[in-house]
């Protein structure tokens, strides 16, 4: 492209602004396609096609012209000066929005960047890990039921000390310890033969409010592949004593890159953790991983021919589940929540309704707005007509 088209020298933006248009509408002098001069004109990162850019120009020509110093002083109709500020008005306009549009595209490289950057960071550190071996205790080969495990809100990477509660990774794993125990007690009572283990969302703190960001103890990295490994080996323990287990996660609202409205809807921290667990477990034949394959707020699993729906809570409420299956062609049996850290179960609008509740108990949020509450997770024993009863696990 001639250079000569990015000279600004002794030139104001409008001077500069004007040459471009007038050469290329009035004077012919620049032979390069609309294409090429969209950068030129409207800012870096504004690339728009040859026909939009035409537009734009004989847009700008005819505010040029209007405000030509030789016309403006011998204007004095009233409506066209009223015109003729309206004008300006869309310019200025006009520029802000070009400012506004390369501000975007800038943020959305730098957020891609970042996002490329931890997953290559995760990668690299799969490559480092040895995958667990087989190892079968005591396996129960047939039966009329499984477990539907719940792992929500481990919050994974907060580092909490108050009256009520200690919570740190070190305690996230100890109390896991307990659940296991817990569960393989409650298997051998219904001599349960699989389990699906559902993590509904928050398995790691993040970083997305100030108070979360002090409070947490490891950075958002540091929290994805420590929580990747304690959800591995909390995996791997469970295959020692059932035929299949099934492990399946959507994405919480504290795993989103920067605040809510910055963030993308499909770039959550969350969705980096089935690598992870993918690799570590490779060797265990009966550990599967469940893909997402509708959506990653959403987790479709099939438990001896039912339908459970799995979300985290964020986006939908229980006051509005019908919006939720009516997006999906499969008939739904019950719905599995989380967000709200604690147990729930009941009958809404003709679903079966299942909350599981935070394996991290009461915070500096919960001790603000005087919410207290057990840490606790929810384990169900479901045969082919649904869930027959549930276990409230509390931990110590």
């Amino acid at each position: 492209m001639d250079s000569k088209l990015l000279r600004k020298e002794n030139e104001t933006a409008l001077q500069h602004i004007k040459r471009i248009v007038y050469g290329k509408l009035v004077d012919k002098t620049i032979t390069a396609d609309f294409e090429e001069l969209s950068e030129i004109i409207f800012g870096e990162g504004n690339c728009f096609n040859s026909s939009e850019v035409r537009k734009r120009f004989y847009g700008i020509k005819r505010v040029l012209d209007l405000l030509e110093d030789d016309v403006i002083e011998n204007i004095t109709d009233d409506n066209i000066l009223d015109e003729l500020d309206m004008k300006r008005i869309e310019l200025e306009k006009e520029k802000q929005r070009f400012f506004d549009q390369r501000t975007a595209y800038s943020k959305i490289v730098r957020d891609n960047a970042r996002w490329d950057e931890l997953k290559d960071i995760l990668l690299n550190a799969i490559k480092e890990v040895k995958p667990y071996k087989s190892e079968n205790i005591s396996i129960v080969e047939q039966s009329d039921n499984d477990l539907l495990i719940g792992l929500n809100d481990l919050h994974f990477g907060v580092d909490i000390k108050n009256y009520w509660n200690i919570y740190n990774p070190e305690v996230a794993k100890q109390r896991l310890e307990q659940y296991i125990n817990d569960i393989i007690s409650i298997q051998k009572l219904h001599n349960s033969e699989n389990c699906y283990v559902c993590a509904n969302g928050d398995l790691i703190s993040g970083n997305t409010h100030l108070t979360i960001a002090l409070a947490n103890r490891e950075n958002v990295v540091q929290q994805v592949m420590g929580v990747s490994e304690l959800v591995s080996w909390f995996l791997s323990e469970l295959s020692k004593h059932f035929k299949n287990v099934n492990f399946s996660i959507v994405a919480g609202n504290h795993s989103r890159l920067s605040l809510k409205d910055n963030s993308p809807k499909d770039e959550r921290l969350d969705d980096l953790i089935p690598f992870y667990v993918k690799a570590r477990l490779q060797n265990l034949d009966n550990v599967f991983v469940v893909d997402n394959e509708i959506d990653n707020t959403m987790s479709l699993i099939e438990i001896r021919g039912l339908n459970y729906l799995g979300v985290h809570g964020d986006i939908d409420r229980m006051d509005s589940i019908l919006k939720l299956v009516e997006m999906l062609p499969h008939k739904i049996y019950a719905i599995l929540f989380g967000h709200l850290h604690h147990n729930s179960t009941d009958y809404i609008q003709g679903y079966r309704t299942l909350m599981s509740g935070s394996l991290m108990g009461v915070d500096d949020y919960c001790i603000e707005k005087r919410i207290f509450g057990k840490p606790q997770q929810l384990v169900c024993v479901c045969g082919d007509n649904g869930i027959k009863c549930t276990y409230d696990v509390i931990f110590k």
